[in-house]
């Protein structure tokens, strides 16, 4: 246990000094550099406010939620998700986090706050697992097991987070609920052209947002918060802010170009700040009132990822372009592309 403290001590160290910078980007705003590269945005240029917000991130990071410093026998499910997501997973996008928050308190309605996390998946057990008695508990109350994989997937980081921090002791294999494999559904290049010749009539902000979704192959939120100091026409270069705030380049064709053109101002936001159910409201009464049926705005990104694919971009290109983690998440487009092609097929006659 000394020496268990000991790493733990030295890690705490390291992670303050090394892994939690303050620093200032070439834009002139300040930014928190977290442990593995995360950045957040403090949005000042003032130095002073900066360290003074910076000296705050510190102290609550210390305020006695250093769990990795006790037994970790003791600590129980409710101590660690209490402070896992501030202390643990500071930096990544309120989705993400929202989502492990939210699967840790399914874990615990099924099982209690009080278990020890050390008990919840023992490596060496081979009884039935908390873990599966979460599955049982969970499917007993008719949640989907797509929901149910979404969650395991929140609680297995989680758990390998407090492996890695000492926390607890390597931990059984979490496996998922085996469940029918469902493609991601695409627009075909009519349905495109007639959203964005319909759209371009009666929004043209609206119509240069679905330009940039397509053309990119952004997400939603991205799409909605380019700035136009990250667009360059001259070298046909747009910079997208993804999941925790990590930043990429992607090339501006052709077509993208020349939309945005007309419009291009050297700073300010490239659209008027709305929420983003308001994006996802309006490609939905559009679509619908073309007759189209279970398509929604984050389908743009999954039509722009095959056409990619199909035009015979690289797949490892294909998930950088995107910004996927891991180009595993990116190969499902080839089986969405083999399913447009056997549909393809079926105009096949011989007259």
């Amino acid at each position: 246990n000394n020496r268990r403290k000991i790493s733990c001590i030295s890690r705490e160290k390291w992670f303050m000094q090394e892994g939690m910078k303050l620093i200032c980007r070439e834009n002139g705003y300040y930014y928190i550099q977290y442990y593995r590269g995360k950045k957040k945005s403090l949005d000042t240029k003032d130095k002073d406010i900066a360290t003074a917000m910076f000296k705050q991130e510190e102290e609550d990071y210390l305020k006695g939620k250093l769990l990795h410093l006790q037994n970790y026998k003791t600590i129980t499910l409710g101590q660690f998700r209490k402070t896992y997501v501030e202390t643990y997973r500071t930096g990544l996008a309120k989705h993400t986090t929202r989502q492990d928050e939210r699967s840790l308190q399914r874990l615990a309605e099924a099982i209690g706050d009080s278990t020890p996390l050390s008990m919840i998946s023992p490596a060496k057990s081979s009884k039935k697992t908390k873990i599966e008695e979460f599955k049982t508990i969970c499917l007993a109350r008719k949640v989907r097991p797509v929901s149910i994989n979404s969650y395991l997937r929140h609680i297995k980081k989680a758990l390998n987070i407090a492996v890695e921090y000492g926390i607890m002791e390597n931990y059984k294999k979490i496996t998922m609920l085996k469940v029918g494999k469902k493609l991601p559904k695409i627009m075909y290049p009519a349905q495109v052209n007639a959203l964005l010749s319909k759209t371009k009539e009666e929004d043209i902000n609206e119509w240069l947002y679905y330009m940039i979704c397509i053309w990119t192959g952004a997400r939603r939120e991205e799409a909605a918060g380019v700035d136009w100091i990250r667009i360059s026409l001259e070298r046909e270069r747009i910079t997208l802010i993804g999941k925790g705030r990590h930043e990429r380049v992607v090339r501006i064709l052709r077509p993208l170009k020349e939309a945005l053109e007309p419009f291009k101002k050297d700073l300010g936001p490239v659209f008027p700040k709305q929420h983003l159910d308001t994006y996802t409201h309006h490609f939905k009464k559009r679509v619908r009132a073309m007759g189209i049926k279970d398509i929604h705005l984050h389908n743009l990104r999954h039509t722009a990822a095959t056409y990619m694919l199909k035009s015979g971009i690289d797949i490892k290109t294909i998930s950088k372009i995107l910004g996927h983690a891991s180009v595993t998440t990116t190969e499902i487009y080839a089986d969405v592309l083999a399913e447009m092609i056997a549909k393809e097929m079926e105009k096949y006659e011989i007259k």
